[in-house]
């Protein structure tokens, strides 16, 4: 993946940790800032390829700095994800108008924000770029959608390699069902359903991945994780 770089602005020491682990955790590179001062420094030092911005800081709104950005030519086209704890329509409006992207309420679900940072990233064209994946003897090449196990080729179906890639993006954490019926399927979100096509797909993925396979644990009631 390429090394994305992400800076977070929110002075929520909680909120900043939880968003910072599942974006590193995906291979994201993340910086953080607690006051919309400190965050406007972050970007002019070091430019960013997408901005989460909390709209209530200790030094005013974000909204502000949003609207900063945008008029630097430099900064006008880097997506903005706004998070807020207020959910009226109204602000989520005034957000978006200022510049912003997309709009998450507080608290998240952190699957949530993952798929609504790679969605910006895809839409800005950002994440156009080469992607290669590795996770010990395994190794992907994204957009020739080739897997290799100690070198040798795995000839996966077109879900049990979207399926593959989910999870070794997102290593070590435990993705529900629910999540990967909404990314790899594309079932919205809350969609009631009973089927069973998570679980067979990932029988599949696991019998040719042969030994390999045993990397994607079942979390009972949970879902599942790759282990790498």
């Amino acid at each position: 993946m390429p090394r994305f770089r992400i800076i977070v602005v929110d002075d929520d020491p909680v909120v900043v940790s939880l968003v910072t682990e599942v974006l590193e955790g995906a291979g994201y590179e993340v910086q953080s800032a607690d006051t919309a001062a400190k965050g406007r420094a972050l970007v002019e030092r070091g430019g960013a390829d997408l901005l989460v911005l909390d709209r209530k800081l200790p030094d005013g709104d974000g909204m502000a700095l949003c609207v900063e950005m945008r008029t630097k030519p430099e900064l006008k086209d880097v997506p903005v994800l706004f998070l807020s704890a207020k959910t009226a329509v109204e602000e989520r409006i005034s957000g978006l108008r200022s510049g912003g992207d997309d709009y998450l309420v507080k608290p998240f679900d952190l699957e949530e924000l993952y798929a609504r940072v790679e969605a910006l990233l895809r839409r800005s064209g950002r994440a156009g770029q080469p992607e290669k994946l590795e996770a010990g003897v395994l190794r992907m090449d994204v957009d020739a959608r080739k897997v290799f196990v100690k070198e040798k080729p795995v000839e996966l179906s077109a879900k049990e390699f979207d399926l593959l890639t989910l999870f070794v993006r997102l290593k070590e954490r435990v993705l529900s069902r629910d999540f990967l019926l909404q990314q790899v399927w594309g079932y919205p979100a809350g969609a009631p359903t009973e089927t069973k096509i998570v679980d067979v797909t990932i029988h599949h993925l696991r019998e040719k991945l042969g030994s390999h396979g045993e990397k994607i644990v079942t979390v009972r009631s949970h879902g599942y994780r790759f282990d790498p």
